[in-house]
């Protein structure tokens, strides 16, 4: 009686053959395509905290009355998830201050806290008070706030 199902003998090893070959193709993409052509999921040149930021910023919004706002309404809010600028994650960001590991100026924090003042949601306050601390490394082995500033924006300045 013949074996109808039966399977020849070298078919196992082209199968395992075959299995090798498309897991070292794989392999090989995962290494070659994040040079190449930068982040493609499912491949990545996993640049979580590659930047290495040394310090950053805390931004506490304050309204004349000094009750907290959400930093949200300002745009002032931190949006870092370990990944360098560009690198996303499914999600888009809004345009914040804050650039993880980058310090701005004070000139620059009233520019920007100005036009959020304009905006439909803060249009009510004629001012608000800033509080702008820096973290940072406070020696070589403890980080901490290396410096608290505070500046009144007015949204007619």
């Amino acid at each position: 009686m013949p074996l109808q199902n039966a399977v020849r003998p070298d078919s196992h090893n082209a199968r395992g053959r075959w299995a090798l070959t498309v897991v070292a193709a794989f392999l090989a993409a995962h290494i070659i395509i994040p040079v190449w052509r930068g982040d493609v999921y499912p491949f990545t040149s996993a640049p979580m905290f590659r930047d290495n930021p040394q310090q950053c910023c805390n931004y506490r919004v304050f309204a004349p009355d000094g009750r907290e706002l959400p930093a949200a309404d300002f745009l002032v809010q931190r949006v870092y998830d370990g990944n360098p600028l560009g690198y996303g994650v499914g999600i888009c960001p809004p345009r914040i201050l804050e650039e993880f590991g980058q310090i701005c100026d004070e000139a620059t924090l009233r520019r920007h806290v100005r036009e959020q003042l304009l905006s439909e949601t803060n249009r009510h306050l004629p001012y608000v008070d800033v509080q702008h601390e820096v973290i940072g490394p406070i020696d070589s082995q403890h980080i901490g706030v290396i410096s608290k500033e505070r500046c009144r924006v007015r949204r007619d300045e």
